[in-house]
Protein backbone atom coordinates (compact mmCIF):
# COMPACT_ATOMS: atom_id res chain seq x y z
CA UNK A 1 0.00 0.00 0.00
CA UNK A 2 1.56 3.54 -1.09
CA UNK A 3 1.34 6.71 0.52
CA UNK A 4 -1.96 7.92 -0.88
CA UNK A 5 -3.63 4.17 0.73
CA UNK A 6 -2.49 5.15 3.68
CA UNK A 7 -3.47 8.62 3.99
CA UNK A 8 -7.27 7.12 2.63
CA UNK A 9 -7.12 4.24 5.71
CA UNK A 10 -5.27 6.92 8.39
CA UNK A 11 -8.72 8.26 9.37
CA UNK A 12 -10.80 5.13 9.55
CA UNK A 13 -7.57 3.55 10.92
CA UNK A 14 -7.83 6.40 14.11
CA UNK A 15 -11.32 6.10 14.97
CA UNK A 16 -11.11 2.26 15.32
CA UNK A 17 -7.99 2.43 17.71
CA UNK A 18 -10.30 5.09 19.71
CA UNK A 19 -13.48 3.47 19.96
CA UNK A 20 -13.08 -0.43 19.43
CA UNK A 21 -9.46 -1.46 20.00
CA UNK A 22 -8.74 0.78 23.01
CA UNK A 23 -11.67 0.25 24.60
CA UNK A 24 -11.48 -3.58 24.17
CA UNK A 25 -8.23 -3.78 25.99
CA UNK A 26 -9.04 -1.09 28.61
CA UNK A 27 -12.26 -3.08 29.16
CA UNK A 28 -9.99 -6.73 29.69
CA UNK A 29 -7.63 -4.61 31.95
CA UNK A 30 -10.80 -3.75 34.55
CA UNK A 31 -11.93 -7.35 34.13
CA UNK A 32 -8.36 -8.02 35.69
CA UNK A 33 -9.49 -5.62 38.59
CA UNK A 34 -11.93 -5.88 41.57
CA UNK A 35 -13.13 -2.23 39.86
CA UNK A 36 -15.41 -0.18 42.26
CA UNK A 37 -15.39 3.42 41.69
CA UNK A 38 -16.78 4.44 45.11
CA UNK A 39 -14.43 2.18 47.03
CA UNK A 40 -11.62 1.47 44.96
CA UNK A 41 -9.41 -0.50 42.12
CA UNK A 42 -7.57 -3.81 43.34
CA UNK A 43 -5.96 -5.91 40.98
CA UNK A 44 -6.63 -9.68 41.18
CA UNK A 45 -5.66 -10.48 37.84
CA UNK A 46 -7.76 -13.79 36.65
CA UNK A 47 -9.75 -14.68 39.82
CA UNK A 48 -13.19 -12.41 38.87
CA UNK A 49 -12.62 -15.24 36.14
CA UNK A 50 -12.74 -18.06 38.21
CA UNK A 51 -15.87 -16.79 40.46
CA UNK A 52 -17.52 -15.78 37.51
CA UNK A 53 -17.37 -19.30 36.29
CA UNK A 54 -18.57 -20.46 39.83
CA UNK A 55 -21.32 -18.55 39.55
CA UNK A 56 -24.97 -20.28 38.99
CA UNK A 57 -26.58 -17.43 37.26
CA UNK A 58 -23.70 -16.61 34.99
CA UNK A 59 -24.31 -20.12 33.43
CA UNK A 60 -28.05 -19.58 32.79
CA UNK A 61 -27.32 -16.38 31.42
CA UNK A 62 -24.72 -18.30 28.93
CA UNK A 63 -27.25 -20.89 27.89
CA UNK A 64 -29.98 -18.38 27.78
CA UNK A 65 -28.39 -16.21 25.44
CA UNK A 66 -27.31 -19.54 23.00
CA UNK A 67 -30.72 -20.49 22.88
CA UNK A 68 -32.12 -16.91 22.15
CA UNK A 69 -29.26 -16.87 19.29
CA UNK A 70 -30.31 -20.44 17.88
CA UNK A 71 -34.16 -19.04 17.89
CA UNK A 72 -33.01 -15.65 16.37
CA UNK A 73 -30.28 -16.43 13.49
CA UNK A 74 -32.24 -19.43 11.36
CA UNK A 75 -35.78 -17.29 12.10
CA UNK A 76 -34.00 -14.08 10.83
CA UNK A 77 -32.49 -15.43 7.76
CA UNK A 78 -34.93 -18.37 6.90
CA UNK A 79 -37.89 -15.47 7.34
CA UNK A 80 -35.55 -12.49 5.14
CA UNK A 81 -34.64 -15.17 2.52
CA UNK A 82 -38.10 -16.28 1.99
CA UNK A 83 -39.40 -12.84 1.73
CA UNK A 84 -36.80 -11.64 -1.10
CA UNK A 85 -36.77 -14.62 -3.18
CA UNK A 86 -40.99 -14.23 -3.30
CA UNK A 87 -40.47 -10.57 -4.26
CA UNK A 88 -37.80 -11.39 -6.95
CA UNK A 89 -40.41 -13.95 -7.78
CA UNK A 90 -42.99 -11.42 -7.95
CA UNK A 91 -44.99 -13.15 -5.85
CA UNK A 92 -45.84 -10.54 -3.77
CA UNK A 93 -45.83 -6.60 -4.95
CA UNK A 94 -44.26 -3.56 -3.30
CA UNK A 95 -46.99 -3.25 -0.55
CA UNK A 96 -45.58 -6.48 0.92
CA UNK A 97 -42.18 -5.15 0.83
CA UNK A 98 -43.18 -1.78 2.06
CA UNK A 99 -45.41 -3.41 5.17
CA UNK A 100 -42.06 -6.04 6.01
CA UNK A 101 -39.57 -3.82 5.77
CA UNK A 102 -41.41 -0.83 8.23
CA UNK A 103 -40.65 -2.77 11.54
CA UNK A 104 -36.60 -2.30 10.96
CA UNK A 105 -37.53 1.39 10.77
CA UNK A 106 -38.59 1.54 14.51
CA UNK A 107 -36.31 1.80 17.34
CA UNK A 108 -36.04 -1.23 19.71
CA UNK A 109 -38.15 0.85 22.36
CA UNK A 110 -40.88 1.35 20.32
CA UNK A 111 -40.95 -2.06 18.92
CA UNK A 112 -40.61 -3.53 22.83
CA UNK A 113 -43.26 -1.80 23.99
CA UNK A 114 -45.68 -2.45 21.26
CA UNK A 115 -45.02 -6.06 21.54
CA UNK A 116 -45.40 -5.77 25.29
CA UNK A 117 -48.63 -4.33 25.10
CA UNK A 118 -49.82 -7.06 22.51
CA UNK A 119 -49.20 -9.99 25.41
CA UNK A 120 -50.39 -7.52 28.03
CA UNK A 121 -52.91 -9.57 30.09
CA UNK A 122 -55.50 -6.76 30.52
CA UNK A 123 -55.55 -4.77 27.28
CA UNK A 124 -52.95 -7.45 24.75
CA UNK A 125 -55.15 -8.42 22.00
CA UNK A 126 -52.76 -11.00 21.32
CA UNK A 127 -53.09 -12.41 24.75
CA UNK A 128 -56.80 -12.63 24.57
CA UNK A 129 -56.65 -14.32 21.23
CA UNK A 130 -54.47 -17.09 22.40
CA UNK A 131 -56.57 -17.37 26.05
CA UNK A 132 -59.74 -17.62 24.15
CA UNK A 133 -58.54 -20.41 21.55
CA UNK A 134 -57.50 -22.03 24.87
CA UNK A 135 -53.75 -21.85 23.78
CA UNK A 136 -52.48 -19.75 26.70
CA UNK A 137 -54.11 -18.99 30.45
CA UNK A 138 -50.93 -17.05 31.33
CA UNK A 139 -49.65 -14.35 29.79
CA UNK A 140 -46.38 -15.47 27.82
CA UNK A 141 -44.22 -12.94 28.09
CA UNK A 142 -44.40 -14.45 32.09
CA UNK A 143 -44.58 -17.64 31.33
CA UNK A 144 -40.85 -19.03 32.12
CA UNK A 145 -40.98 -21.74 28.69
CA UNK A 146 -42.31 -19.29 26.36
CA UNK A 147 -40.46 -15.67 27.74
CA UNK A 148 -37.85 -16.18 25.58
CA UNK A 149 -39.27 -17.58 21.99
CA UNK A 150 -41.51 -14.39 22.71
CA UNK A 151 -38.76 -12.10 22.96
CA UNK A 152 -36.80 -13.82 20.04
CA UNK A 153 -40.08 -13.67 17.71
CA UNK A 154 -40.45 -9.80 18.30
CA UNK A 155 -36.49 -9.62 17.03
CA UNK A 156 -37.63 -12.13 13.86
CA UNK A 157 -40.18 -9.50 13.36
CA UNK A 158 -38.34 -5.97 13.83
CA UNK A 159 -34.78 -7.09 11.63
CA UNK A 160 -36.11 -9.66 9.09
CA UNK A 161 -37.15 -6.90 6.64
CA UNK A 162 -33.86 -5.68 5.93
CA UNK A 163 -32.22 -8.87 5.09
CA UNK A 164 -34.94 -8.90 2.67
CA UNK A 165 -33.22 -6.06 1.45
CA UNK A 166 -29.89 -7.26 1.44
CA UNK A 167 -31.11 -10.72 0.10
CA UNK A 168 -33.41 -8.91 -2.74
CA UNK A 169 -30.26 -6.47 -3.92
CA UNK A 170 -28.12 -9.44 -4.29
CA UNK A 171 -30.83 -11.89 -6.47
CA UNK A 172 -31.20 -9.05 -8.48
CA UNK A 173 -27.51 -8.93 -9.41
CA UNK A 174 -27.64 -12.67 -10.70
CA UNK A 175 -26.84 -13.39 -14.01
CA UNK A 176 -30.12 -14.08 -15.69
CA UNK A 177 -28.25 -16.19 -18.08
CA UNK A 178 -27.46 -18.95 -15.14
CA UNK A 179 -31.56 -19.14 -15.37
CA UNK A 180 -32.09 -19.61 -18.66
CA UNK A 181 -29.77 -22.45 -19.06
CA UNK A 182 -30.84 -24.02 -16.38
CA UNK A 183 -34.31 -23.59 -17.57
CA UNK A 184 -33.51 -25.29 -20.86
CA UNK A 185 -31.64 -28.33 -18.98
CA UNK A 186 -34.76 -29.16 -17.45
CA UNK A 187 -34.12 -28.04 -13.85
CA UNK A 188 -36.73 -27.16 -11.76
CA UNK A 189 -36.78 -23.93 -9.00
CA UNK A 190 -35.87 -26.09 -5.91
CA UNK A 191 -32.69 -27.41 -8.10
CA UNK A 192 -31.93 -24.07 -9.38
CA UNK A 193 -32.03 -22.48 -6.04
CA UNK A 194 -29.88 -25.36 -4.52
CA UNK A 195 -27.29 -25.37 -7.56
CA UNK A 196 -27.31 -21.44 -8.59
CA UNK A 197 -28.85 -19.47 -6.60
CA UNK A 198 -27.86 -20.67 -3.00
CA UNK A 199 -23.97 -20.83 -4.25
CA UNK A 200 -24.13 -17.03 -5.74
CA UNK A 201 -25.70 -16.11 -2.29
CA UNK A 202 -22.98 -17.00 -0.06
CA UNK A 203 -20.96 -13.69 0.30
CA UNK A 204 -24.59 -11.98 1.29
CA UNK A 205 -25.57 -15.05 3.27
CA UNK A 206 -22.24 -14.73 5.42
CA UNK A 207 -23.04 -11.07 5.76
CA UNK A 208 -26.20 -11.59 6.99
CA UNK A 209 -25.07 -13.89 9.13
CA UNK A 210 -22.49 -12.55 10.84
CA UNK A 211 -24.84 -9.45 11.23
CA UNK A 212 -27.08 -11.63 13.08
CA UNK A 213 -24.77 -13.33 15.06
CA UNK A 214 -23.22 -9.82 16.34
CA UNK A 215 -27.02 -8.65 16.90
CA UNK A 216 -28.55 -11.66 18.76
CA UNK A 217 -25.59 -12.27 20.56
CA UNK A 218 -25.38 -8.96 22.56
CA UNK A 219 -29.52 -8.36 22.62
CA UNK A 220 -30.27 -6.63 25.19
CA UNK A 221 -33.10 -3.31 24.43
CA UNK A 222 -35.61 -6.00 23.54
CA UNK A 223 -34.98 -8.43 26.73
CA UNK A 224 -35.38 -5.57 29.17
CA UNK A 225 -38.16 -3.74 28.39
CA UNK A 226 -40.33 -6.70 27.39
CA UNK A 227 -39.64 -9.40 29.95
CA UNK A 228 -36.73 -7.83 32.30
CA UNK A 229 -34.92 -11.12 32.57
CA UNK A 230 -38.32 -12.74 33.96
CA UNK A 231 -39.60 -14.74 34.91
CA UNK A 232 -37.04 -15.20 37.50
CA UNK A 233 -34.07 -15.63 35.43
CA UNK A 234 -35.32 -17.35 32.06
CA UNK A 235 -34.76 -15.02 29.71
CA UNK A 236 -32.04 -13.04 31.20
CA UNK A 237 -29.09 -12.95 28.19
CA UNK A 238 -25.61 -11.70 28.73
CA UNK A 239 -26.26 -8.67 28.28
CA UNK A 240 -28.71 -8.14 30.55
CA UNK A 241 -26.79 -10.31 33.23
CA UNK A 242 -23.69 -8.21 32.49
CA UNK A 243 -25.34 -4.86 32.98
CA UNK A 244 -27.46 -6.07 36.43
CA UNK A 245 -23.56 -7.18 37.76
CA UNK A 246 -21.79 -3.46 36.41
CA UNK A 247 -24.78 -1.12 37.28
CA UNK A 248 -26.98 -3.10 40.33
CA UNK A 249 -24.15 -4.57 42.15
CA UNK A 250 -21.39 -1.89 41.42
CA UNK A 251 -18.91 -4.93 40.46
CA UNK A 252 -17.82 -3.64 37.15
CA UNK A 253 -14.01 -5.89 37.07
CA UNK A 254 -17.14 -8.76 37.35
CA UNK A 255 -19.03 -7.46 34.15
CA UNK A 256 -15.93 -6.57 32.09
CA UNK A 257 -15.08 -10.19 32.58
CA UNK A 258 -18.48 -10.95 31.30
CA UNK A 259 -18.40 -8.42 28.75
CA UNK A 260 -15.07 -9.75 27.11
CA UNK A 261 -16.26 -13.72 27.44
CA UNK A 262 -19.18 -12.72 25.27
CA UNK A 263 -16.73 -11.01 22.87
CA UNK A 264 -14.92 -14.10 22.39
CA UNK A 265 -17.81 -15.77 21.89
CA UNK A 266 -18.93 -13.48 18.70
CA UNK A 267 -15.61 -13.94 17.58
CA UNK A 268 -15.21 -17.67 17.92
CA UNK A 269 -18.89 -17.60 15.80
CA UNK A 270 -17.75 -15.67 13.42
CA UNK A 271 -14.73 -17.14 12.90
CA UNK A 272 -16.38 -20.41 12.63
CA UNK A 273 -18.87 -18.63 10.03
CA UNK A 274 -15.87 -17.50 7.82
CA UNK A 275 -14.00 -20.97 7.89
CA UNK A 276 -17.41 -22.96 7.22
CA UNK A 277 -17.81 -20.44 4.25
CA UNK A 278 -14.74 -20.63 2.58
CA UNK A 279 -15.43 -17.92 0.43
CA UNK A 280 -12.85 -17.90 -2.86
CA UNK A 281 -14.38 -17.44 -6.65
CA UNK A 282 -17.82 -16.32 -5.22
CA UNK A 283 -15.80 -13.06 -4.69
CA UNK A 284 -13.61 -12.92 -7.56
Amino acid sequence: MGAEGILFVLPYGILWLLFLFLPLVFGFYISLHKWNPLVGNVFQGFQGYIELFRTPRFWNSFWVTWRFVLFVIPGIIIVGLLAALALHAKLVGGLFESLFFFPYLLNVSIVSILWGLLHDPDVGIFFQYLKQLGIATTPLLNHEFWALPMVAFTTIWWLAGYRMVVFRAALASFPAELYEAAKLDGAGPIRTFFTITLPLLKPTLLFALVLTTVGGMRAFGQVILMTAGGPGTASEVLALYMYRVGFEFLDFGRAAAVGFILFLMIFTLVMILLKFFRLGSELK
